[in-house]
């Protein structure tokens, strides 16, 4: 897993979701991120916004496509953007037997309820209450 795993969300304005979704909507948008592109079509408006914009700087073209890729500026949006609106997945470490697993939630709570969803499948005799006593949970750096 990477150390900035992505997010499950929808940003309302449309220029930061679409800043978000380039990057592959991680926790940190200002952390190493595994893309970092956009697809449009060339003649579009859209593309023709991309290119007007300091948080957008034009990768290529092939065919009619325009593919744009997010800039430092944009980055720096994007995160100032998540404090603004008050988003709160953050990412945590779960231990569970030993092991350690990143999760992103919103509180400790529902990074633990996570984990245990995830491999709860592979332990049939687990239950919650048994998980919840043997994980330990903190919040990543």
């Amino acid at each position: 897993m990477t150390s900035n795993p992505r997010v499950n969300r929808y940003l309302k304005d449309k220029a930061m979701d679409h800043i978000d979704h380039a990057l592959g909507r991680p926790v940190d948008p200002l952390g190493e991120t595994y893309r970092n592109h956009f697809a449009t079509d060339a003649g579009g408006k859209q593309a023709q916004q991309f290119a007007a914009s300091p948080n957008w700087e034009r990768v290529g073209q092939r065919d009619d496509m325009a593919f744009f890729a997010v800039t430092d500026i944009g980055r720096d949006a994007l995160a100032a953007h998540l404090k603004q609106i008050g988003d709160k997945h953050r990412l945590y470490h779960v231990t569970y037997e030993g092991q350690t697993q990143a999760v992103v939630a919103v509180s400790a709570a529902k990074a633990k309820y996570s984990l245990w969803l995830d491999i709860s499948d592979c332990f049939c005799d687990l239950t919650f209450g048994k998980f919840c006593r043997a994980a330990t949970v903190r919040a990543a750096a």
